[in-house]
């Protein structure tokens, strides 16, 4: 009955985040966000009937459509970096490329130790698929929370409500993961509860934090980021420079 519960709790306040984004006019600026939300409604609903009557499928259906929620979890990482950086140009070009580039590698190394493993299973794929991800999601999402909190960036309520709750969803999903490739079949049972509770309580804190919107803060010129950005820039040209001279001294006869 608690496990009922919990899973009929998430497509309500789920659904209740969607109807109130389309009443104040949120969507556009938090697409990528709402549009994982709208998944993860869509998801709960369909994987609800096939557990009751067709439970042979449940697992494989769980993992194949867990696979396209961390691809969208990935938008969503983006997201937060392109809204929070925005005035900052520089900072926030280089933040796009690193994150391309992080999510990418990540993929591919997912992708081809798949193909490398002779006995290769869907579900363990998309199991693996989904720690290595969150771990880069969280890594990168607690970066920016750091970077934030040192220069002092404003930023309004919703994205921040946004940004803490899918922090704070990542760290129960990674310590979850974590531990069921640990402890295996000793994997503690209360876990199948904790999390989708940890979810839940996310789901209040998006609530409260979308339910109005929230003005955007004021552009802050003082807070330093962009021009430590480009001291940073400007220094890693000089290095490279001198070593490119260093080089072409060498190997002139």
């Amino acid at each position: 009955m608690l496990s009922l519960a919990l899973w009929l709790v998430g497509p309500i306040l789920e659904s209740a985040l969607l109807v109130r984004a389309l009443q104040i006019g949120s969507l556009r600026r938090y697409k990528f966000f709402y549009l994982y939300v709208t998944w993860v409604f869509v998801r709960d609903l369909s994987l609800f009937p096939i557990y009751r009557f067709r439970a042979d499928y449940y697992v494989s259906a769980y993992w194949y459509s867990q696979f396209l929620s961390v691809l969208l979890g990935c938008g969503v990482v983006w997201e937060v970096y392109r809204l929070t950086l925005s005035r900052y140009s520089g900072v926030a070009r280089m933040a796009r490329n690193v994150l391309a580039f992080v999510f990418i590698l990540s993929a591919s190394r997912i992708l081809a130790n798949a193909w490398n493993d002779a006995n290769w299973l869907p579900a363990k794929t998309a199991f693996d698929a989904e720690r290595d991800l969150r771990v880069v999601q969280i890594t990168v999402l607690s970066g920016l929370i750091v970077l934030l909190a040192y220069y002092a960036i404003p930023t309004e309520r919703n994205l921040k409500g946004i940004m803490l709750g899918y922090a704070a969803f990542l760290a129960t999903s990674v310590g979850h993961l974590s531990l069921r490739t640990s402890l295996g079949h000793a994997f503690p049972e209360f876990w199948q509860y904790l999390q989708p509770a940890a979810y839940i309580s996310v789901l209040l804190v998006w609530c409260g934090s979308l339910w109005h919107r929230a003005p955007v803060p004021e552009s802050d010129e003082t807070t330093g980021l962009e021009e430590d950005y480009q001291s940073l820039l400007a220094a890693t040209r000089r290095r490279l420079a001198a070593a490119g001279d260093y080089v072409e001294r060498s190997v002139r006869p």
